[in-house]
């Protein structure tokens, strides 16, 4: 409806029904006549809701004028397009995403509030409660967005003081007339439960807790409200997603991903100098990875280029505080000449050739369920530079995963050691970690086999290894997708643990850094000189 019409219903309902001047009276009488459309709203609305900029800008509803980033209204607008029932915005911290959130809560119960019954209007039984909903990682926090940006939002508003409009602040909701309340959320996927939902705003929807064995509770709680919405409002509810990125593979990452064949999906990544006034900025800028960042920004990109990557620029990272903060090193490290040791069809190759009998270190980490394994060789020989160093070549790098619904065949892992073997590899020692590994280890010392239990997750010597070797241009290694993958998601937990991202996995990496870790400690009877990057 154009502002035109807006303002002619609005002048309507100016007035209490059954006092319009006659010529109003006449006037909206002719108008339904000539619309249907029209005369549904002048029946369905106590008064016609504002337009959304109206409704943030003027006096007389939130009167923030002056105090709205263009990109922040902008995007709103484009949200409260009917033709949306969803918008996933993944924005920089800091771009204004808590306040959206705010206004956008606001404007859902202005355009309930202003329907005479909302729940005849839904098909809703008499007295039911209609619920607009604040989610976040924590109880507290949605508590904060609820209590102080919304409440404030609504304090401010002449409108909401209307006695239509009025709310009752209690300790965990806001209560406003015709059953309509605003109740912020947690992290249980069952919170919902029990609400008849219209509109919810997820707020850090990448950030919410994510388990090793694939749990996202925010796509939990997302399934949960959409349930409830679509089961009591079909089409006509709203779900907002609020985030910066986490990683790569994050809820809000997989939602945008779908919002590019899901024309009912309102997509935005934005970092946080396209939504904020370009009048902040001096002009200046300077190039990071094809984006031209304001200079303001250029001390943070310095010092930790992965995060403000993530938290100003709104792009995804593989890891939350990457081990390796300079991908280019690992891929610096790969070797397109060493041969991969299987064909196409997973079979050795016929060509493998042996090229010494310099002792080879086999390293295997069996994954958690027997879901998957990693398996690498490696051995040292002396560097050209400086001999009395080592240089370390993994020959072998590998993950065996298993079959849908099944584990990996553990006796097919042992005869891959042995084929090396047989090969003519000289396999010094074979190593597993602690995860159910004592019978392939004693089958293996049954057959000649030198065997260790060894953990690269004990401690970061395994890995600080791997990393100086990887720093100094010490280390060959095949280019093996899944294992580069692995390293660049490596995430350093607290200083103290090297660990995968939610939802990834690293259990080549894990192999790679036992089998490199061990070749090297036998090379000079321990770990290796030089400082750890």
């Amino acid at each position: 409806m154009d502002s035109i019409q807006t303002r002619l219903l609005r002048s309507l309902y100016s007035t209490p029904p059954g006092a319009w001047p006659p010529h109003l009276e006449q006037l909206s009488g002719h108008l339904g006549r000539l619309c249907p459309r029209w005369q549904n709203q002048l029946e369905d609305y106590e008064q016609p809701p504002a337009p959304i900029e109206e409704f943030i800008l003027s006096p007389l509803y939130l009167g923030l004028k002056g105090n709205v980033y263009p990109g922040v209204l902008a995007t709103i607008k484009a949200i409260f397009d009917d033709s949306y029932n969803e918008a996933v915005l993944c924005w920089g911290i800091g771009a204004g995403k808590s306040f959206l959130s705010s206004l956008s809560i606001a404007y859902m119960l202005h355009r309930a509030l202003c329907l005479r019954d909302p729940q005849e209007h839904f098909g809703l039984a008499p007295g039911s409660t209609i619920c607009f909903m604040n989610m976040a990682p924590s109880a507290q926090q949605a508590r904060r967005v609820v209590f102080t940006e919304i409440r404030n939002r609504i304090a401010n508003s002449p409108w909401f003081h209307s006695p239509f409009a009025q709310a009752e602040v209690l300790k965990t909701e806001l209560r406003f007339p015709k059953n309509i309340v605003v109740v912020p959320g947690c992290s249980a996927e069952t919170f919902p439960l029990g609400y008849n939902v219209l509109g919810a705003v997820v707020d850090e929807a990448a950030w919410f807790i994510e388990t090793e064995e694939g749990k996202d509770y925010a796509e939990e709680i997302y399934n949960a409200l959409q349930r409830r919405i679509r089961s009591r409002f079909l089409d006509r509810g709203l779900v907002i997603l609020i985030s910066s990125p986490r990683h790569t593979d994050d809820f809000i990452e997989r939602k945008l991903r779908e919002a590019e064949s899901n024309p009912k999906i309102y997509a935005s990544r934005q970092p946080v100098w396209q939504v904020k006034p370009k009048s902040i900025y001096c002009g200046k800028t300077f190039e990071f990875q094809g984006m031209q960042v304001p200079v303001e920004y250029e001390a943070d990109f310095k010092r930790n280029p992965q995060r403000a990557l993530r938290d100003i620029a709104a792009r995804p990272t593989d890891a939350l505080e990457p081990f390796f903060t300079d991908p280019q090193v690992i891929e610096a490290a790969c070797d397109a000449t060493l041969p991969p040791p299987f064909d196409e069809t997973g079979r050795w190759r016929a060509d493998l050739h042996v090229p010494d009998k310099l002792p080879r270190y086999v390293h295997i980490d069996l994954g958690i369920k027997h879901d998957a394994c990693g398996i690498a060789m490696a051995c040292c020989r002396s560097a050209q530079e400086h001999p009395d160093e080592p240089e370390v070549v993994v020959e072998l790098a590998w993950r065996l995963q298993a079959p849908e619904g099944g584990e990996v065949n553990l006796s097919r892992v042992r005869q891959l050691v042995v084929d090396l073997r047989r090969r003519g590899f000289n396999i010094a020692q074979v190593s597993y970690d602690g995860f159910q590994s004592v019978d392939s280890r004693q089958i293996l010392q049954r057959q000649g086999f030198q065997t260790k239990l060894v953990s690269v997750d004990r401690d970061l010597s395994a890995y600080e290894t791997l990393k100086e070797l990887i720093h100094t241009g010490r280390l060959r290694m095949p280019l093996y997708e899944p294992l580069l993958r692995e390293l660049r998601g490596l995430e350093l937990v607290r200083g103290r643990k090297v660990d995968h991202p939610p939802r990834g996995s690293k259990d080549v990496a894990d192999s790679v850094a036992g089998a490199v870790s061990e070749a090297v400690r036998a090379w000079g009877g321990g770990e290796i000189t030089g400082h750890v990057v």
